[in-house]
């Protein structure tokens, strides 16, 4: 492969990723983590600060070893 077509695909793999973060899946695990880690604070059932939540962004477009895991310091624990 060339030096301009290694390029090109660094750059369409760099936008694959982009449009991956900016998707559906990632909005919605990083929503879900919201979500989950309001609820376990509200119900009394963690602190502020313990324990963590992760979820997995699925997107069948992307590699399995490429999908996101979001964590619940990622996001805002508590946000209304």
């Amino acid at each position: 492969m060339s030096t301009g077509g290694a390029e090109a695909a660094a750059a369409a793999e760099a936008m694959a990723s982009e449009a991956y973060l900016a998707g559906d899946a990632v909005r919605e695990a990083r929503e879900l983590v919201a979500e989950l880690c309001r609820h376990f604070y509200l119900q009394g059932w963690v602190t502020g600060t313990g324990g963590s939540i992760t979820v997995k962004a699925n997107d069948p477009a992307v590699p399995l070893a490429q999908q996101l895991i979001v964590m619940s310091p990622s996001v805002s624990l508590i946000s209304q």
